[in-house]
């Protein structure tokens, strides 16, 4: 019930955050021609309501007409939260300052098509920001040292949220995947969040073929996170293996001759997921890298006193403010963390959910090398 009530709550902001907005910007198009009025009308309206009609005919319309509503109506979903903003950074100005910029434009300018004006540059040029700088991949190179014996270290390119779906172009993806390639991994590692919320879009560009082409000495490994789930965890399943991604659902499995163990929880989605400590007890001559989309009760793996936990998830919140929240929400969002024995890094992901903006985050690429202190110490016993 508080679900569908927080639901109801966001939906009426949303609309009445677009009336504003849309007043607000309307004396710019407020001419005597009527069809420049018309065209701003049904502008607006399809940026309104262009998420709404991608939930509802998705699986209706083409793949690249789904695409198109998914990145316009996530876009703005985004987009909005600085509009807004600007609005009211707008009325303060225009509060204080009206007169003056009326004065100062000699009339020309009125004070509300100045307040459009600004509004509507602001946005367009924090759009453009947002999505030069999703584009501008960090790559992030761990260096992991453990006190248990490895024979040889151990290079792995670890990656989050993906989200391949309506929002990622089988060109892109090449990208990522030749860069993976170049790395000469010998893990490729992914915690999590692949697919988006949709097969559709997988099938019809075949990324299948394209995640296949990665190459790694002991193969390709993922963890589900919630997204498999809204996509259909079975259909999501189905399409990783076709990928050629072993899928660790509850699992354990071991390279390196058995020093390492490579542990896939299942999503916290599933409320019947195995604990941690049914997987996997503490081993002293073992190397134990848990992948855990979800970065929650990260003490859970410090008690296991398993070395390393990947996690995705967070986004860190993908544009401020909402990196404000998901520090808030979680004990870490993004980045480095040591806990007692246990080293954990929670990546901000590759991908995005939704438009391709990034503003006070970054989308990256994780490189990183596992080696120990005591590499030519043999395991015993």
């Amino acid at each position: 019930m508080k679900g569908r009530l927080l639901f109801v709550g966001i939906f009426i902001a949303y609309f009445l955050a677009n009336i504003y907005l849309g007043i607000r910007v309307y004396p710019l198009f407020a001419t005597p021609i009527w069809s420049i009025q018309l065209l701003y009308i049904v502008l607006v309206g399809f940026l309104v309501v262009s998420p709404i009609l991608f939930f509802a005919f998705r699986k209706r319309v083409s793949v690249p007409k789904a695409a198109l509503l998914y990145k316009v109506g996530t876009g703005w979903l985004m987009l909005i939260t600085y509009s807004f903003l600007l609005a009211l950074l707008s009325d303060l100005l225009l509060l204080f300052t009206g007169d003056f910029i009326e004065r100062a434009t000699n009339l020309v300018v009125s004070a509300p098509q100045f307040q459009a004006g600004f509004i509507l540059v602001g946005t367009i040029g924090i759009a453009i920001i947002g999505n030069i700088n999703y584009y501008r991949k960090k790559v992030v190179r761990l260096q992991l040292e453990t006190e248990k014996p490895l024979d040889q270290p151990l290079k792995m390119v670890v990656l989050s949220d993906l989200h391949l779906g309506h929002a990622i172009s089988r060109k892109e993806l090449k990208r990522w995947v030749e860069f993976i390639n170049e790395q000469e991994a010998d893990v490729v590692l992914f915690a999590g969040d692949v697919i988006d919320n949709s097969l559709l879009p997988l099938t019809y560009y075949k990324l299948d073929e394209l995640l296949r082409e990665i190459k790694s000495k002991y193969g390709v490994y993922a963890c589900l996170g919630n997204h498999e789930y809204l996509a259909n965890v079975e259909m999501s399943l189905a399409f990783l293996h076709k990928a050629n991604i072993t899928v660790l659902r509850d699992e354990v499995i071991e390279i390196l001759g058995g020093q390492i163990q490579l542990i896939g929880r299942d999503d916290k989605t599933n409320p019947h997921r195995k604990a941690l400590q049914d997987l996997v007890q503490p081993n002293p001559h073992v190397v134990q890298i848990v992948l855990d989309h979800q970065p929650y009760s990260l003490e859970v793996a410090a008690e296991q006193q398993v070395d390393f936990q990947f996690s995705g998830h967070t986004h860190r919140g993908q544009v401020w403010p909402f990196s404000w929240i998901t520090d808030y929400l979680f004990e870490q969002s993004h980045g480095y963390l040591k806990k007692e024995r246990t080293q954990y890094y929670v990546s901000s992901g590759l991908g995005i959910w939704g438009g391709r903006y990034r503003i006070g985050t970054q989308s990256e690429y994780v490189i990183a090398t596992l080696y120990s202190k005591r590499k030519n110490e043999k395991v015993m016993g």
